[in-house]
């Protein structure tokens, strides 16, 4: 660290930790593109339709079109944010420009930084309930499958996360974004092939083949009727029908899935061209479309040939078992993942495999996701001096390696809380709503910014035109910032504790208290040290990062 020792320093080395950040600009506008698609996996799609069977009264596919229109507003505001400031650390950066240093930081930790900690074992699980565990059982090795439903099995499936996460890191952007490429290719290969199969397969034909495996898979006659005698009831025979109310109540899920085109904004100071508003809205509303049509399509060939009141018993099944409802389903307990029963229509076990592994590369390619965006904010705070300087060391391929550490040493902690302590489990609800009120406060930021820091609002490139004298864009962030509110009081006010995160939960938020404390304390201790040595914080908020 600095010290009132050293020689001086020219005014840009005193507020930063050098001329220049060290990372290095390996991305283009396709690669932007490819990482938001991936943010917004289907598989989470997927994964939040298990959590509509809590609402049944809604319309998943209202939701789904609600929830998309009005994250655009939130890629409009983020593609102006990044154009006006393409720095690395994202929301850190732009709020503690706009705001105060203080308010980037304990906003930027705790939703890019502590709580992506908890993401671990939610990627983990999703990976193995998906496609793991299905391979697994089609290749007769069950006693495998069953382990990795065990404490300790799932504390190896979040290692194995943490493994693979900080290798395509490590690896560098440039070679990160290569592998996501054919990762994308491989993977839509597999969704069209399974779309094929939906589509060219009658609703009797699907019914047949999957009484077929789950009989010779686990020993059950007549599952689909089974499954539909024991969890149909109460659930919804329409993707369409529902209360206008209701299906609003299933937006707070539906965002676990759609959220996330923004996943990449702290990455923008390594993306070339990253000034450009339009090649930003590109990027990221082209990664929001596209996994929202995907997931439309796959909704309507789950009515088709599945039956989505089906689709809902099976996931209604699977709800009720973890959750202790009950003790028996017709899959023992097992997770049924579309993309195991669409392999099923194919009597084939090495069809049945090489299909559900392919498409599984749409997860593995995300897997780098988890730690990546989250290494920039760190790395930023620590480029402001918040952080100690070692922090901001990056490797010659721009790897910022400390920061990385941050991320590991914290996340095997997490995941052994989650797999040994079954009340754990209960605080990743947590994971999408801190991070939403850090997105809040960036689309905050975005409306006051044509005058709270006017001179970065006026020499952007960004449109200028007016609503009633009010920049239209500034109207957009309001719009998208009352979005979000909104959404925080669903989450936070929960008579019905169905989003696990609301005032019925005292240990979610006394969890998220101990974050936000967390970020405070240690930017208070930052705060001292720099004044013992001379430097005010705020002083470094004032300055656009250097590149």
């Amino acid at each position: 660290m600095a010290t009132n020792t050293e020689a001086p320093r020219p005014a840009e080395q005193t507020l930063f930790v050098r001329k220049a950040s060290g990372l290095v600009k390996g991305w283009s506008t396709t690669d932007g593109f490819r990482y938001s698609f991936f943010s917004t996996n289907i598989f989470l799609g997927i994964w939040g339709f298990l959590y509509a069977t809590f609402i049944p009264g809604g319309s998943v596919f209202w939701a789904v079109v609600i929830t998309t229109i009005c994250v655009l507003l939130e890629v409009v505001v983020y593609a102006g944010l990044i154009s006006a400031m393409p720095r690395a650390g994202g929301d850190y950066v732009w709020q503690s420009r706009v705001f105060h240093s203080s308010v980037g930081f304990v906003f930027g930790a705790t939703g890019w930084w502590f709580i992506l900690w908890l993401w671990i074992p939610i990627y983990a699980a999703l990976c193995v309930n998906s496609f793991i565990k299905p391979i697994l059982r089609i290749l007769g090795a069950n006693g495998a499958a069953d382990w990795l439903g065990k404490p300790t099995g799932v504390f190896v499936a979040s290692l194995a996360t943490i493994a693979l996460a900080t290798y395509l890191v490590a690896v560098g952007m440039k070679a990160y974004a290569t592998f996501q490429k054919w990762a994308l290719w491989f993977g839509l290969a597999g969704i069209t092939v399974a779309g094929i199969i939906l589509l060219f397969t009658s609703k009797a034909g699907f019914i047949s083949a999957f009484n077929r495996e789950s009989l010779h898979l686990y020993g059950t006659k007549d599952a689909y009727q089974a499954t539909l005698a024991q969890f149909g009831k109460g659930m919804p025979s329409s993707m369409f029908s529902g209360s206008v109310w209701q299906t609003v109540r299933l937006i707070p899920f539906m965002l676990f899935w759609l959220l996330w085109p923004n996943w990449g904004a702290t990455l923008y100071g390594e993306v070339r061209g990253a000034k450009d508003f339009r090649k930003n809205i590109y990027q990221m509303g082209g990664g929001l479309l596209s996994a929202a049509v995907i997931g439309i399509i796959f909704l309507f060939l789950v009515v088709k040939t599945i039956g989505y009141k089906f689709f809902m018993a099976s996931a209604n099944g699977y709800e009720s078992y973890i959750y202790g409802y009950v003790t028996k389903t017709p899959h023992n307990g097992d997770y049924v993942s579309p993309t195991a029963m669409i392999s099923w229509v194919v009597n084939n076990s090495a069809f049945q495999v090489i299909l559900i592994a392919v498409i599984s590369l749409l997860v593995f390619g995300w897997w780098g996701t988890v730690f990546l965006s989250s290494t920039r904010m760190i790395f930023a705070s620590a480029f402001d001096r918040i952080l100690p300087e070692g922090v901001a060391k990056v490797t010659s391929g721009g790897v910022p390696v400390i920061a990385l550490l941050l991320m590991v040493i914290p996340s095997i902690v997490v995941s052994a809380l989650y797999a040994y302590q079954p009340t754990f489990v209960r605080l990743t609800y947590d994971a999408t709503l801190v991070i939403a009120v850090m997105f809040l406060f960036s689309g905050l930021a975005f409306m006051i910014m044509p005058w709270r820091v006017k001179s970065i609002w006026q020499n952007s490139a960004l449109p200028k035109a007016k609503i009633f004298g009010i920049p239209w864009m500034a109207v957009i962030a309001a719009l998208y910032s009352i979005f979000l509110a909104f959404n925080i009081v669903l989450w936070f006010y929960d008579p019905t504790n169905t989003y696990g995160t609301g005032y019925k939960n005292g240990s979610s938020l006394i969890f998220m208290g101990v974050l936000y404390v967390a970020a405070i304390v240690v930017w208070i201790i930052a705060w001292a040290v720099r004044k013992r040595q001379g430097m005010a914080l705020e002083a470094v908020a004032k300055e656009i990062p250097v590149e």
